[in-house]
């Protein structure tokens, strides 16, 4: 059996799996040049190589467990979502009363150098996926009531995952899972009336969510969004207008390495913003870093890299056998640039400042760890979509 699992890894997706491993070594060098110097100055650390070395530890764990998800087959997937989904929802409860979460809020969901509710995020993916994959076959139900409950469980887990993180005070984190969850949703292949209604209504909730975020600072009085630290970051045009407020004071000087670097950049490692200028420079704001001292033709470049990688990932879940492996291909390819879309929409001003990370370029054991194994995942679904073609072949030769 371990023989022939090993025989089918010639199967796996090479450009992805070369993008994949570049993207990760990329981001441990680029996160040792952002930090290096906070890394002793601000965080006391006693090496500037401290985050450096924590990547490195998490990229190793990533692709061991990259590798032993690539040995299952997707079969079990349901199993053991449906196990793994309820456990970190008792988790995340459990950690939000005992750090008095629901009603002091913080910032984001970790333990030590774990953000919890990335897992959530993957564990999400990878149930409604296999749980849809299952029912659109299987929906039929002489009880209408029981049949339209079975249709949207799903989405009352995901509304009850969605609403703990938020009341949690994960803004970022929440406002990608609303995204997340709605988007599966609405690409599960289902023609009763009743599912197409909730879709629309997924589909206009989007819209004014989206709304509220980029105009919410319009409608809401300023006082109000003065009064708490996490609305302030409704407050997000103009940042270098309000230097001295923390969200204003971050994109602000994210906006000035940008500048500083120019279409060429400075050099790698003549960045000036990362001399304690701009905090989170080796987390949420590594990209402005990256700017500076390589240049907005290497920032674009990297974009493109990130647009190829998203490309191959939807064409694997375009070519799946299986409804389930389809949906799960899709909901990671989501999950991936909507994370990208967060960060560098709250980097540059064009939406509030969440605190979400970039990638495989931010610093963050976690995200890490969900964004390898993520991707793990979409290349032991090519490895069955490319398994499933050959014995389709085979069978119309004979």
């Amino acid at each position: 059996m371990k023989k022939n699992n090993t025989r089918q890894l010639r199967f796996t997706n090479k450009p992805l799996l070369i993008m994949t491993i570049i993207y990760a070594v990329l981001g441990a060098f680029l996160i040792l040049d952002a930090s290096f110097i906070s890394a002793t100055l601000s965080y006391d650390a006693d090496s500037p190589y401290f985050f450096f070395g924590r990547q490195l530890f998490w990229i190793m764990v990533s692709f061991i467990g990259a590798i032993v998800v690539l040995l299952f087959p997707t079969k079990i997937y349901r199993k053991i979502s449906e196990f793994l989904v309820p456990v970190i929802m008792i988790g995340l409860v459990i950690y939000f009363i005992y750090t008095n979460a629901f009603t002091s809020g913080v910032s984001d969901v970790t333990l030590g150098n774990i953000q919890i509710s990335e897992f959530m995020k993957l564990a999400m993916i990878v149930y409604m996926g296999s749980y849809y994959g299952t029912w659109v076959n299987k929906k039929h139900s002489n009880n209408k009531v029981i049949s339209i409950f079975n249709g949207i469980r799903p989405l009352i887990i995901a509304s009850i995952a969605f609403f703990i993180v938020l009341l949690g005070g994960d803004f970022g984190s929440a406002s990608i899972m609303l995204a997340l969850f709605a988007l599966i949703f609405i690409s599960v292949p289902c023609n009763e009336k009743y599912f197409k209604i909730i879709k629309a209504i997924a589909i206009v909730g989007m819209i004014l969510v989206i709304t509220v975020l980029k105009f919410g600072y319009l409608i809401v009085p300023e006082k109000i969004l003065e009064s708490d630290y996490r609305l302030n970051r409704f407050i997000y045009t103009n940042p270098c207008d309000r230097y001295e407020s923390v969200s204003g004071y971050q994109v602000c000087n994210g906006y000035i390495a940008i500048d500083n670097g120019g279409l060429f950049g400075s050099g790698i490692s003549n960045s000036v913003q990362k001399y304690l200028y701009l905090p989170a420079s080796h987390t949420d704001f590594i990209f402005p870093i990256i700017v500076e001292e390589l240049g907005v033709l290497v920032g674009i470049a990297i974009l493109v890299g990130y647009m190829f990688i998203a490309y191959l990932t939807f064409k694997i879940a375009t070519n799946c056998y299986e409804l389930q492996n389809s949906i799960i291909c899709y909901g990671i390819g989501i999950y991936f640039l909507l994370h990208i879309f967060v960060n560098l929409g709250g980097v540059l001003g064009i939406i509030p400042l969440t605190g979400v990370p970039l990638p495989f370029l931010s610093y963050g054991g976690s995200y890490c760890l969900c964004t390898i194994v993520s991707f793990a995942i979409v290349q032991r679904i090519n490895i069955e979509n490319q398994i499933e073609k050959k014995n389709r072949d085979r069978k119309n030769n004979d």
